[in-house]
């Protein structure tokens, strides 16, 4: 008769939690994948993810993620060292190097998740330098994908996206008045010749939202809602004014420039 397996009869224990951490993995990879392909955070930039990591129940989660991840992963690896069952001093010096690494990534993984970019300066960031542009090679990685937000086709569509999902509105107008379309019509979903007639109406009309939410002032601090990405309309009006000129810049838009001509500097501690 086949003798048991060494990992099961000497490691019970380690059986046992691996199938539990398996169970949790299945339920935290759910969750973290539906994040980032079915809500509101699907969105190509850091500023939702830097959002997340900056939320105290997010960073909570990941950091159990990671710890369950790698003791899954490390504990599979010394169940086979176990079951082919080499001598004990190579058994021992495999899994104190296992457990090791798991606990160097461990803390590397939690170090990063506990004390991220800070979500204002990603903002700023964003505010000087503008949108991205360039390749992503996809994940899982495949052929290079390239990218350009910056092309103000593109960079209507993130702002308009932004401002519907995760904008603490603190005005009324409607997302159509803002972009001059109605908001059910994406502009990324029309045709490349339809769309060019209304990109500078577009952004021409936001530009206008613009200054108007710029020269009401900033919003009475109590009306902030410091859980969404911008806390008011007047924070991601002066932030998406100092967008859209940097990436005007970029793109040699004198027309843009000019409206967007003595805007405020944006400082998210000062206006978060």
């Amino acid at each position: 008769m086949a003798e048991y397996y060494i990992s099961n009869r000497a490691g019970s224990v380690q059986w046992v939690m691996q199938r539990v951490s398996a169970m949790l993995l299945v339920i935290l990879a759910g969750v973290h994948f539906g994040l980032q392909h079915f809500t509101s955070d699907a969105v190509s930039t850091g500023l939702t993810v830097a959002a997340r990591l900056n939320n105290p129940f997010w960073q909570a989660f990941y950091i159990i993620f990671i710890v369950l991840a790698l003791y899954h992963g490390i504990n599979g690896v010394v169940g086979i060292v176990r079951d082919y069952n080499p001598p004990r001093r190579l058994r021992v010096a495999a899994e104190i190097l296992l457990w090791t690494l798991a606990a160097y990534f461990g803390a590397l993984g939690i170090k990063n998740v506990a004390s991220p970019v800070p979500l204002g300066t990603v903002k700023e960031s964003y505010a000087e330098r503008g949108f991205p542009k360039g390749e992503s090679p996809g994940n899982p990685p495949s052929f290079p994908i390239a990218y350009d937000f910056r092309d103000e086709l593109r960079e209507l569509a993130l702002l308009e996206y932004y401002l519907e999902h995760h904008v603490s509105r603190t005005e009324a107008a409607p997302i159509g008045e803002v972009f001059a379309h109605d908001p059910a019509v994406r502009l990324l979903s029309l045709g490349k010749d339809e769309a060019a007639k209304k990109v500078a109406a577009s952004g021409a009309a936001l530009d206008a939202w613009v200054a108007n939410t710029i020269a009401l002032g900033p919003v009475d601090p109590a009306q902030r809602k410091r859980l969404k990405t911008f806390s008011s309309s007047y924070e991601f009006a002066v932030w998406a004014g100092q967008v859209r000129q940097a990436d005007a810049k970029l793109r040699g838009d004198v027309v843009a420039l000019g409206r967007l001509s003595n805007l405020p500097a944006y400082r998210a501690t000062a206006l978060h």
